[in-house]
């Protein structure tokens, strides 16, 4: 059988990072700033270093000229500007936002470290916060960190226009106001690590559940001053990720440091109320917009501006400028917009740092051009449908790129749209609507069309000035003496099935049985450097490395066949995995009997023969694959209760060619929930002195099984000419197309087209 991940999860034999038991390994708390913004006048740790099972209590002070602030690196270019911050591990003199560590308490466990956390005596000296993305740019309003004017930390400016300025004229303009909730990407196991030092060869070892070994690898490198080439990062089972776990964790340059320092393992495993408190949250997005049009619904011009509330630092590696980048890359979706506006800020406040999540920016464009579209169908009294008919980019235009300069490659966005209609029954469910207009209970109908820009490239990164991150993946295939075949690929699991699905692809690749394959990743010791997983790139760029690298060893065993039959590598094919003579198929090699003849003396090579069974490739996809959907949402909202209940849910999907299509829904799947949560029900809220006010599962909260319709799924199989097999990325496509699919159908349903919605709705 092929390798699947799946049965030792389902066997509860997986290995998650706290399941790594080391002997003498001690446990980390933290005390955390109860206050959003203050300065530290004095912190006493005699009581808890005199705690039962205390091992050190660290502060501040203790990492002075021992321990690098995390900083994250952007090159501004045109006319964008961006401040950096300095975050350091434990906070000195100064807190900006409620959670942020104060000191470590190192104990023998969990327990005693806590006990002895609630024994620290901290005074504060409270100063005033600001919580909100709109008062803090305001003159008057506290500043978090004291160079940085109005608390702008990244702005971004783009104007493009076919013709003149078309607001001033057009016939018909419509504007709407949405704020997109802060939110948690809740991840079945939260942060955590365990780091282990080897004095006897000064090397540091690092389990951590991460998405990006290599990238955080090289964090702590900088961090701690440490080699790259002396520190091992490995991510075992990850209990899913979504983003959060893709930044650099100040916990984890903790922990690496306690382990580097008293050279004794460490640990510490992040609970819900510290991930709730301080996981790196993400969106909370405010966008103002506008769309102008002609009398009969064709758009003639797009501007919006965005405020993202990035909370007190700047996060590693993306910065805090990823949200308003990628809103301002993907406003227009699939759509002619001949004018286009955008502005986007990164504002600081005294909140948790914000991060990558699910759709990273991309969610937001499709809320607001799929809601301004119904507003304007309701304007010029037109179906939403034909309003999108009219206005959707045609197949014969592809390539071509929009306003922002991203490049749609191929694909069929009318058919997606009639797919999805048609599996929707699309003119029933308006009959359907008048039926039940003067009921309790009203029927509403949701569109949403939009592009997912996937595996971005090296290009991408370096445009966006984020030369921090490699923009490649890399893979490395190993024949053994029996034939068996390893893979190690950079781009490691984070729960999506991966090892199996490129097992299939190696198996379909090489022709060979899926037992034989045992793929390797998220560990910095055995696999090649690369960005890791996150936005859509695993396939594309991991699996692309992939294929490249068995192409290569083809070309190897067929080159051994031809010096074994003293013939031309031309006349050496390769089938059903086996290599043969070209002109006498019965002449014929096994992989594993090539494996055999390499890996011994019994045969005499030439000179320039390299021995051995191995293939590495690195690959930078030469552009950006877009995938596309049309996502229809079908609801009944009870105007008693506000309770919104799905019906139906409909995704017509084009990713490309699919490599297993369970995995593909499965993806779809999962992120509509997570669109459906953050669309109706999640959300982290403040008090207005920075108190978060909702650090439990108690109060913050996600849809649970009952919450979540079946979602139908329908494909659409374009390949991409910019990826190694024509595939494209489809990770985050419900968490893109589901809010503005949803919001879209309660509005309907209510009969309601506001100029302003605030998520949760």
């Amino acid at each position: 059988m092929m390798q699947n991940e799946l049965t030792p999860l389902l066997k509860g034999k997986g290995r998650f990072v706290d399941d790594i038991q080391l002997a003498g390994t001690v446990h980390i708390a933290f005390v955390r700033s109860t206050h959003a913004h203050a300065r530290i006048v004095d912190l006493k740790v005699d009581s808890a270093t005199q705690a039962p099972g205390i091992f050190t209590v660290l502060t501040a002070t203790d990492l002075i000229n021992r321990v690098n602030p995390i900083c994250a690196k952007l090159e501004a270019t045109g006319s964008d500007q961006y401040f950096s911050t300095n975050w350091y591990p434990v906070a000195r003199n100064l807190v900006r936002y409620v959670g942020e560590i104060l000191a470590i308490i190192v104990a023998s466990d969990r327990y005693c470290a806590e006990d002895a956390a609630d024994l620290v005596e901290i005074t504060y000296d409270s100063l005033p916060a600001v919580i909100d993305a709109h008062q803090a740019i305001e003159k008057e309003s506290p500043t978090v960190h004291s160079h940085i004017e109005n608390n702008v930390l990244f702005r971004t400016h783009r104007v493009v226009s076919e013709k003149n300025d078309p607001f001033d004229s057009a016939p018909v303009t419509v504007s709407i106001s949405i704020r997109h909730p802060r939110v948690a990407g809740m991840s079945i196991e939260g942060a955590g690590v365990v780091a282990s030092y080897d004095h006897a060869t000064s090397h540091l070892s690092v389990w951590t559940s991460t998405q990006a070994p290599h990238l955080i690898r090289d964090g702590l490198s900088e961090c701690l001053g440490i080699l790259e080439s002396n520190i091992t990062v490995t991510a075992p089972d990850v209990g899913g990720a979504f983003g959060p776990k893709v930044q650099l964790h100040p916990e984890e340059i903790i922990v690496a440091y306690v382990a580097t320092t008293f050279k004794c393992p460490v640990k510490w495993i992040q609970d819900r109320r510290e991930h709730l408190m301080t996981g790196f949250h993400a969106r909370d997005i405010h966008v103002e917009a506008h769309l102008a049009a002609d009398e009969n619904g064709h758009i003639l011009g797009l501007r919006a501006r965005a405020l993202c509330n990035v909370g007190a630092y700047s996060s590693f590696p993306f910065s805090c400028a990823l949200e308003p980048q990628t809103i301002g890359v993907g406003l227009t979706g699939p759509y002619r917009v001949p004018h286009y506006a955008y502005e986007g800020l990164a504002i600081a406040t005294h909140r948790c740092p914000t991060g990558a999540y699910r759709g990273v920016g991309f969610p937001l464009c499709p809320l607001i051009t799929e809601v301004l579209l119904d507003r304007l169908a309701h304007r010029i009294g037109q179906d939403p449908s034909e309003i999108r008919r009219r206005n959707l980019i045609p197949t014969s235009a592809l390539p071509m790129r929009n306003p922002a300069g991203a490049l749609y490659d191929s694909g069929d966005y009318h058919q997606l749209l009639e797919t999805a209609l048609k599996q929707a029954d699309y003119d029933h469910i308006r009959e359907q609507q008048h039926v039940k207009s003067q009921t309790r209970f009203r029927l509403g109908i949701g569109i949403s069309c939009f592009v997912e820009l996937t595996a971005m490239n090296r290009a991408v990164f370096r445009a966006r000035g984020m030369t921090s991150i490699p923009g490649f993946d890399s893979a490395l295939i190993r024949i053994s003496r029996d034939g068996s075949i390893e893979a190690y690929i950079s781009t490691p699991s984070q729960g999506q099935n991966q090892k199996t699905t490129f097992g299939r692809l190696l198996s379909n690749a090489l022709e060979s049985d899926g037992d034989q394959i045992r793929i390797v990743l998220g560990d910095t010791a055995v696999t090649p450097y690369g960005s890791g997983t996150f936005a859509s790139r695993s396939l594309v760029s991991g699996g692309g490395a992939l294929l490249m690298a068995a192409e290569k060893l083809k070309n190897k065993l067929r080159r051994v066949a031809s010096l074994l039959w003293q013939v031309d590598i031309q006349q050496v094919g390769f089938s059903r995995g086996d290599i043969y003579l070209l002109d006498n198929s019965d002449r014929r090699l096994s992989i594993s009997e090539i494996g055999e003849i390499v890996h011994s003396a019994r045969y005499e090579f030439p000179n320039d023969w390299e021995p051995g069974l191995e293939a590495r490739a690195s690959y930078d996809p030469p552009g950006v694959p877009v995938s596309c959907a049309t996502h229809i949402a079908v609801v009944e909202v009870d105007i008693t209760t506000g309770n919104v209940h799905f019906k139906r849910y409909i995704v017509a999907e084009d990713c490309g060619p699919l490599v297993d299509s369970e995995v593909v829904n499965g993806q779809i799947r999962g992120s509509v929930a997570q669109a459906i949560g953050s669309t109706l029900y999640e959300t982290i809220s403040y008090s207005s002195h920075g108190q978060p006010l909702n650090t439990t599962l108690q109060d913050y909260l996600i849809p649970s099984a009952l919450d979540i319709p079946l979602v139908e799924v329908t494909h659409l199989q374009t390949p991409s000419p910019f990826s190694y097999a024509g595939h494209k990325g489809v990770a985050e496509s419900g968490t893109i197309g589901g809010p503005a699919a949803i919001v879209n159908a309660v509005a309907d349903a209510l009969g309601v087209h506001a100029g302003h919605i605030e998520m949760p709705l």
